[in-house]
């Protein structure tokens, strides 16, 4: 498969704010040197804490936020510094789905109208008839109904408006969805159902998915590959069944604690807090396993066969995890 999406040296900084009159000098650095290729077709899944810098990938990519440094390479055509009008076409072909999609609609419109007029202003549709007969199709294909199209937001229940987000998304017939925990804020039962419908799009148009979550239950499922982040960096990147059978790197283990069942012994049970030390791996002072050279400078990636990368000087790949369970590419 040819590559859709690269990123690299991705970097986001951030200004501590001092107030309202005073500019801090002082920044965080959200995301840091971030390198991933995503191929077309694929379901990547981006993992981690809260805090990790998912989202802000998530919206780097799509130029929703602009990144300090690093490249942003779509299809072959290098987007970090297109302007606004420049980014026109690829704001069709790239699009996102969000947490809340309730957030992102305007209570005052119906939700044919907030789906129609994208449509017409980036040139999918030639006519208002031709865009208002696309959404109604859209409408049913997500499991919605034609008369859905003249109500309004606060009229539709949690789930229901996640379909219309992703038929929003997919009104202007992107190649590339970011998938930004479209699921976590819906019950178990509803997320299956919006899930399967996500594989069954993904397959019927050929779509690639950018899926940020921190359940690893779900982006077993749902991924080809899985790339966990920690503090802004990417410290482990391999393919699904790889990262369950044999995560190399120590929150990659400490992720898939949070799912194991209660007979399982966490694999990080026996975590220290190193405060003081400060520096080297973004994990040390909270790693079970870290050893002096830990604490002196971030490891470089190690690349292994089939794709899978991890960045640790001390990985506890001798605790190997195993699930008897094989991936299902259908939730029930």
């Amino acid at each position: 498969m040819q590559n859709l999406l690269e990123v690299k040296g991705l970097e986001k900084e951030f200004s501590l704010g001092n107030g309202f009159f005073k500019k801090s000098s002082k920044t965080f650095k959200a995301v840091n040197g971030i390198d991933l290729t995503i191929k077309k077709g694929e379901i990547i899944g981006l993992i981690g804490e809260s805090g990790s810098g998912k989202s802000t990938i998530g919206r780097m990519v799509l130029r929703l936020i602009e990144p300090s440094s690093g490249k942003i390479i779509y299809d072959g055509k290098d987007l970090t510094n297109l302007s606004h009008k420049e980014m026109k076409e690829y704001y069709r072909k790239m699009q996102i789905i969000f947490q809340d999609s309730a957030s992102s609609f305007n209570p005052r419109k119906t939700i044919g109208e907030q789906i129609v007029n994208p449509m017409l202003r980036l040139g999918v549709a030639n006519t208002k008839k031709e865009a208002e007969e696309e959404v109604l199709r859209l409408l049913v294909k997500v499991g919605l109904k034609e008369e859905h199209f003249i109500r309004y937001p606060h009229e539709f229940s949690g789930g229901q408006r996640q379909r219309i987000g992703i038929a929003r998304a997919l009104a202007l017939k992107p190649e590339f969805l970011v998938l930004d925990e479209p699921t976590s804020a819906l019950d178990v039962s509803i997320q299956a159902q919006i899930l399967n419908l996500l594989l069954d799009l993904q397959e019927e148009f050929n779509l690639t998915y950018l899926f940020i979550g921190h359940n690893l239950s779900i982006i077993k499922f749902f991924c080809d590959r899985v790339a966990v982040l920690y503090k802004g960096r990417l410290v482990e990147l391999a393919d699904s069944d790889t990262l369950y059978k044999t995560p190399y790197h120590p929150v990659s283990r400490m992720l898939l604690d949070s799912v194991l069942s209660l007979d399982k012994k966490p694999l990080l049970d026996n975590v220290n807090e190193n405060t003081g030390k400060g520096g080297g791996c973004v994990f040390s002072e909270k790693c079970g396993y870290a050893i002096d050279v830990c604490y002196g400078a971030h490891p470089e990636v190690v690349h292994l066969d089939g794709g899978h990368q991890y960045a640790c000087y001390n990985p506890p790949i001798e605790e190997g995890v195993e699930f008897q369970d094989e991936p299902q590419r259908k939730l029930s």
